[in-house]
């Protein structure tokens, strides 16, 4: 699955219309709550490359939505091109009932909880295109959007031209990086 990430610079009460005046259809709302947990040591983590990083962690995720509180630990593969862009990504999840046990187990196995944050998204579709805001506690709104499936047969590279290409043609006022890394970004602040 390819995706762009990108900060959004406008208030977000204003990007929602500007949505809404190009047609795009508020479809729903939920919270996900992410704790990740690594097997480097605390010391290491703000030297560490993301991909790196992400490779050595697992991450509690629930998901508060339409259907009800769902938990899970997730594993997320990405693969980078050349600019540290992420083309491609494969989550692994496993649904859980007890997130506090996993948090207990995680940290017992010398595991280190290096992110621990929430995001309130908001989808907007249009024909096949999800849009999805993201408030993030303590780092901002950020637009993420899907590869969707008129565009899925095309090459990874491809894909991220054409999302990002996509993002710039809702003249939101947007960041300069596509492939914004959230969790590394908070890592990096606190």
């Amino acid at each position: 699955m390819t995706e762009i990430c990108v900060q959004v610079r406008d208030d977000l009460a204003h990007v929602i219309n500007m949505l809404k005046n190009l047609d795009y259809v508020f479809d729903e709302r939920y919270v996900i709550h992410d704790i990740y947990y690594t097997t480097l040591k605390k010391s290491d983590l703000k030297t560490v490359d993301y991909k790196n990083l992400l490779n050595q962690s697992l991450i509690i995720r629930k998901i508060d939505g339409n259907s009800g509180i769902n938990t899970y630990i997730v594993y997320k593969n990405k693969t980078l091109d050349n600019n540290g862009n992420v083309i491609n990504e494969i989550k692994t999840k496993l649904k859980i009932d007890d997130e506090e046990k996993a948090k207990i187990i995680f940290t017992n196995v010398g595991m280190t909880c290096w992110c621990d944050y929430i995001n309130e998204n908001i989808v907007y579709k249009k024909d096949d295109i999800a849009l999805t805001l993201q408030k993030v506690e303590n780092l901002g709104v950020f637009l993420e959007i899907e590869e969707y499936p008129s565009i899925k047969d095309k090459k990874e590279e491809d894909k991220f031209t054409i999302l990002s290409n996509l993002a710039k043609s809702l003249n939101i006022n947007l960041g300069e990086d596509y492939s914004v890394k959230k969790p590394y970004l908070f890592l990096k602040k606190h």
